[in-house]
């Protein structure tokens, strides 16, 4: 069964969000996590953990990640690495489930993700593959020394002949390159996917490096970490063990291997590093086998297979050093080789692929971790303005997470309108958690709809951006329609002068007193700058329309500014104000008493946001046009013979409730077979474009356009039809990125009307 918080459920249907892995906590299992099932969200696994914090609650975040599969969220986590494995949480867990071991599993199915040759899978999963990796590596050991030795001493130890140290040292060095390489690699993809688009001065990275190198010389946080504090003071040793050990044999490995018995400073790092390793490791295989109360009652092969390959390289190197003291040539060659056969294949396979991957990816989550945090500087959000400009109604929020829940953002980023509150509610506002994460929104309306306590979010998020936009730090992707506004009362860079130059040969009279209506043309459409011109040819349609149906209408043309939408919605309120007054001047002088225009924006502006028009109608195409035809003034005639589905515009549909028109409208023309997408309605899934969208930096990944498209495709329709310049121009964009033109096209009602009128009926 799918948890609901992982489905979008539409008409009946339960539909799958598109990242959500519902097999997500079954990889995980197999890699050793237990008990998902038992875990009820109670929080007791974070509030026993010493290092959980109100941003971190680890464990139990990664256990909401797995229950509702959302792979995208784990892997973004760092704090599997930030547990250090007490077992507190195991011992405080009312229902008995293993927190620690799930965190544990939650390591090792990260590894295999950072991993881009899948080799780290494949070890993990299956015993066979791994042994099989180090038995092939051990055995191209054992053949090299066979038949590429140097010369064999028998009447001494010569080990230098044997394996000249020079090809050793190139050995080790080629060894480290490669170790490296993977190892470096698979770090990347675990930054980018950490970071997931922080944006992080360059300095920090260079000020907290100390912060990756002190955590991986000492692992430090550790020793904040459970009661017993001698579990860190061990791997500290073993840590300091096993480096030394790699230094002496990467760097210094022509004093270390000598075969005089003249004494080398090499030689007391080499007995401190040997005797670490080995007391150590069987400390630790012994605590594994006696199985502590709070940790270790479950072990992965992977665990032992680590332990036991350091066991046995450090045994067989004192092995080797006793029977070169002996004096025994061939002795000391054999082990030498039995030696390398068991350490270099431990190196190769588990450094980049397995458990001992962790002393990089440990100290890296930490580092990448303080550096988002330091990232991180106050928001520019005074939670006072907010509580004057929107009321205390946002403070009712009671988490429920039904705008993340139904919020289209969420199937493509990382965004929750439920956070956002959340943050200013407790007074933990940051550039990121609050003022960067505005951006994000869409002002679709979908979280107002589904809030149960009434909460007016997209006011919450229109006035963050603007308390953000006084503050100085507007993005930049707004600033060049923002300054065409200013100097061309347009976003798009067009001349205002040349406002009426879309309407080509068509007829569009000038506005008189005695015209019923005053035809507002959208900046979308005036200064379409689509490939197709789509929003043009939409237009065009609709003035034929009006002209076939004999209806009263003007343009105050080149006089008119735009609508204000979205220097609204981006927060630059004080020129939505200067637009909203200059229009509001220009109809009232003109004498206008009812205003028509296509675009639902600037319906919903002149509706919403006008003041001084509240005495004078504001009328949606689609509201006219249905009324024509329900008048018999025009009359659909030609059959189209056309499946088609209907997209519902976020602007007419939920933020002015106007559904039925367009469907009525649709359903009128002859041979038309609509088909409802499996959002519709109320429920209509965002294209984008709302917001500010047409001018936002991309995240690279699918877009709500796309998904929009992928769900008209659905339906097995051939036109999806809409109501909205923004909604076309997205949608168009999102067919393209497809590749799908040839299964599907956009249409504006009003093409698809004008395309069924008889043009000789008058």
């Amino acid at each position: 069964m799918i948890p609901n918080a992982q489905v979008r459920i539409c008409k009946g249907k339960i539909v799958k969000k598109n990242n959500i892995n519902p097999d997500l906590y079954g990889e995980v299992e197999r890699l050793g996590a237990r008990d998902m099932e038992a875990c009820m969200q109670c929080g007791n696994c974070a509030s026993a953990c010493p290092l959980s914090t109100g941003e971190n609650t680890f464990p139990r975040k990664i256990y909401r990640y797995l229950q509702l599969g959302l792979k995208d969220k784990l892997l973004e986590s760092p704090e599997p690495w930030l547990c250090y494995y007490c077992g507190e949480c195991n011992i405080d867990c009312p229902r008995g489930a293993e927190p620690a071991e799930t965190m544990m599993a939650a390591r090792r199915w990260l590894t295999t993700e950072y991993d881009w040759t899948g080799l780290a899978r494949r070890f993990y999963l299956s015993e066979k593959w791994e042994f099989g990796a180090l038995g092939a590596v051990s055995l191209f050991v054992i053949l090299l020394f066979t038949f590429f030795h140097g010369p064999v001493i028998t009447d001494r130890v010569a080990v230098n002949s044997f394996a000249p140290v020079m090809w050793v040292e190139i050995g080790d060095l080629t060894m480290a390159a490669i170790l490296s390489f993977f190892l470096l690699s698979n770090a990347f993809r675990m930054y980018r996917l950490v970071m997931n688009g922080t944006k992080v001065p360059l300095h920090l990275y260079v000020t907290e490096g100390r912060t990756f190198v002190q955590h991986f010389l000492t692992q430090r946080r550790w020793g904040q970490c459970g009661e017993d504090k001698s579990r860190w003071l061990k791997h500290l040793v073993l840590v300091s063990g096993y480096l030394t050990m790699m230094t002496l044999v990467i760097v210094f490995i022509r004093w270390f291997q000598v075969d005089d018995s003249s004494w080398h400073f090499s030689a007391i790092f080499g007995y401190y590093a040997t005797a670490v390793l080995l007391i150590v490791t069987v400390e630790m295989f012994r605590s594994r086998i006696e199985k502590q109360e709070k940790i270790h009652r479950f072990s992965h092969p992977s665990d032992w297979l680590f332990l036991t390959l350091l066991f046995f390289t450090t045994l067989t190197g004192i092995i080797m050093h006793l029977v070169r003291l002996i004096g025994w040539p061939m002795g000391t060659y054999v082990i030498y080789v039995i030696h390398l056969a068991i350490a270099v294949p431990m190196l190769v396979v588990e450094v980049p692929f397995g458990k001992w991957s962790h002393l990089f990816y440990r100290p890296l989550a930490v580092f990448l971790t303080t550096v988002k945090e330091k990232a991180q500087r106050k928001s520019e959000v005074d939670p006072a303005v907010l509580l004057k400009e929107t009321g205390e109604t946002f403070q009712s929020c009671m988490q429920c997470g039904a705008c993340a829940g139904i919020c289209p953002q969420g199937e493509v980023v990382s965004y929750s309108p439920r956070k956002i509150i959340r943050n200013i509610a407790m007074g933990t506002s940051s550039n990121v958690s609050v003022d960067d994460a505005s951006w994000t929104c869409a002002t679709c309306n979908s979280c107002v709809e589904q809030c149960p306590r009434g909460i007016g979010i997209l006011d919450l998020i229109k006035s963050v951006r603007r308390q953000i936009v006084d503050a100085g730090n507007l993005p930049g992707y707004f600033k060049a329609p923002v300054k065409s506004l200013k100097d061309n009362a347009n976003p798009w860079g067009g001349q205002k002068a040349s406002r009426l130059d879309w309407v080509g040969n068509a007829k569009l009279p000038e506005y008189a007193r005695e015209h019923e209506y005053c035809l507002f043309t959208c900046c979308a459409t005036a200064f379409d700058t689509s490939a197709g011109k789509s929003n043009q040819t939409a237009g065009i349609a609709f003035l034929r329309l009006l002209e076939h149906a004999g209806v009263s209408y003007g343009t105050l043309g080149n006089r008119e500014s735009c609508c204000g939408d979205m220097a609204d919605k981006i927060g630059t309120a004080g020129l939505a104000s200067d637009l909203a007054a200059k229009n509001t001047e220009m109809f009232l002088e003109a004498g206008v008493s009812k205003i028509l225009t296509t675009s639902p924006h600037c319906l919903n502006s002149f509706r919403k946001n006008y003041e001084g028009l509240k005495n004078i109608a504001a009328v949606h195409s689609t509201e006219l046009l249905d009324q024509l035809v329900r008048e018999g003034r025009i009359k659909p005639a030609n059959r189209l013979d056309l499946k088609v589905t209907y997209h519902d515009p976020c602007y007419l549909g939920r933020h002015l409730s106007i559904y039925d028109a367009p469907r009525r409208i649709l359903k009128s023309i002859p041979g038309v077979t609509l088909f409802e997408m499996q959002n519709d309605r109320e429920r209509s899934f965002c294209c984008g474009g709302g917001g500010g969208g047409p001018w936002k930096d991309s995240s690279g990944g699918e877009s709500l356009g796309e998904i929009r498209i992928r769900e008209a495709l659905d339906t097995g329709a051939g036109i999806i039809a809409t109501a909205c310049p923004y909604c076309m121009r997205t949608l168009n964009e999102s067919i393209a990125k497809l590749g799908v033109a040839n299964r599907i096209k956009v249409c504006d009602v009003a093409e698809l009307l004008l395309r069924s009128v008889d043009p000789s009926d008058k």
